[in-house]
Order: C-alpha cells, then structure tokens, then sequence
C-alpha cells in the first residue's frame, strides 16, 4: 500500500511533463487568459496536493473541488477563506463566465454587506471601510473576468450593475452597458439598450451635461431602429416612456422642428369668414 502512495505522485509528475508542450501550446493560442498559470503563488494558495494534481493536467477538477469549498465557506461566513478559493477557481478556469460572475457577486454583495453589519465591530467608519474593500475586491475580480473573456456581454453588462449598485458611479455604469449592448447578440438585446439608455441620460442630468446630446442622439438613433414603424395607437409603456423623454430632451437641446421625431403641434390659424 505505501508503495501505491509513493507511485502516485511520480505518476502524476510523468504525465504532466509529457502534457506540459500541448498546455503551453494552448495556452499561446488564447491571448486574452490572462494569469492562467501555474505560478508559485497558485501552488501556494492550494497546497502540495492540489498543485500535484495541477501538474498532472487535473485543472478542471480542482477548479470544481475549490469551487464546493468556496461555496462551504461562504455558507460558514469565512470570507477570506472563500475569497482565496475563488482566485484560484478564476486562474484555473479563466473561461469560466459563471465563475467570475458568481465571485465577484459574492464578495461585492455577501461578503460587504456582511461587513457593514459585523457584530464584533462598534466602529461604523471601520465597517464603512471594510464593506468599500470587498466592493473593491469585487469590481477586481470582474475586471480582470472581462479582461480574460473581453467579448463577453454577459460580463459587461455584470459589471455595469457593480458600477451603479455599489459604486454610484452613473456615467461608469452607463458606459459598461453601452460596451454590453454592442456585444450583445441574443434576447438581452432589447432590455440592455434601454438600460444603457437610462443610465446614459441619469449620467448626463447628474453628472456629466455635456452628455446631454450624446443621449439624446443615443435615444432618437434606438427609437428609428425599435420604434419609428410602430403605430401610435399601439405603443406600450415602454414606447410611451421612451417617446416622452425624447421630447424632453429635444425641448431642453432645442431641436430645430424639422429635425424633431416629434414635432410641436402647429397653432391653427383661423381664417375670418365675410359677412
């Protein structure tokens, strides 16, 4: 049986140096994984047993094995534990959309509102700190998840959410779902451009005027793509919303009426009847 237990590791070694040539291989062919890796750090964070299984070209399977035990940490609230667990699993796994989505959520939204409300801590300034740390930690991780799948809406569009939510940061947040929407190729399509345009124009009243035309411009651009051909007995809510902000803003920019998509109503003029 010892024998078995010496045999293993040698086993593991052997197959990884003959896997090593094909893995960098790949590994050149996908620019975009950034930090993908067998560094010392990684080998440091998962231990002896794991980087042997690493090396014997198991990185799926480890990646899995931390992801249950990230879970398991997160269930206990030890959120360091979870942390450390969740770089491995996005280094491991790079290409792994649900991983970087799902870490980054947890330590901005879990692990920071668990923070805010930590019972051993009085110090409000203290929790304050410590729940603007995790929402560092996880606009982070989602950065460097876009800066490994930079193509990928879905991640954009997370990132934008991250950005509004818990940094207040409109124009930022409208700029990520703009990113989001030009990626977008699927059902999402529609609920992202009206998002994108919401947090445009919020961006614009509130912190940046001079991007006043640009949603203006984004608006008037979306409506002759979505809705110009629609009849107006047949606009819903969202056509109506839609329709009353880009009024709005062609009053507010003053939009000559012949470049207008909604024209002011001319007065009638009364022409006097002879007696």
């Amino acid at each position: 049986m010892k024998r078995n237990w010496v045999l293993i590791p040698l086993v593991l070694v052997v197959a990884a140096l003959v896997k090593l040539p094909f893995e960098a291989s790949m590994a050149a062919d996908r620019p975009h994984a950034a930090g993908i890796g067998l560094n010392l750090k990684t080998r440091e964070m998962v231990g002896q047993g794991m980087s042997l299984a690493l090396l014997g070209g198991f990185r799926a399977l480890v990646a899995d094995f931390l992801w249950i035990s990230a879970h398991a940490a997160w269930e206990q609230n030890r959120w360091f534990t979870m942390r450390q667990d969740f770089e491995v699993v996005t280094t491991l796994q790079p290409r792994a959309i649900l991983f970087w989505d799902m870490a980054s959520w947890h330590l901005a939204w879990n692990a920071s509102h668990a923070a805010f409300n930590a019972p051993d801590e009085p110090r409000l300034a203290v929790r304050l700190r410590d729940q603007r740390l995790w929402f560092r930690a996880g606009r982070e991780l989602l950065e460097r998840g876009i800066a490994n799948n930079p193509d990928n809406a879905f991640l954009h569009e997370k990132l934008a959410w991250m950005l509004h939510d818990k940094f207040q940061d409109l124009c930022g947040a409208a700029d990520a779902a703009l990113k989001a929407v030009k990626l977008c190729h699927d059902w999402r399509r529609g609920y992202l451009q009206r998002l994108a345009g919401y947090w445009l124009e919020d961006c614009a009243r509130n912190v940046a005027p001079s991007r006043l035309r640009e949603t203006y411009d984004y608006w008037h651009q979306l409506w002759l793509r979505e809705y110009a051909d629609k009849p107006r007995e047949h606009w819903d809510t969202i056509d109506k919303n839609i329709s009353r902000r880009l009024m709005k803003l062609e009053d507010e920019l003053s939009i000559p009426d012949s470049q207008r998509l909604f024209p002011k109503p001319q007065p009638s003029v009364s022409v006097p009847t002879r007696r």
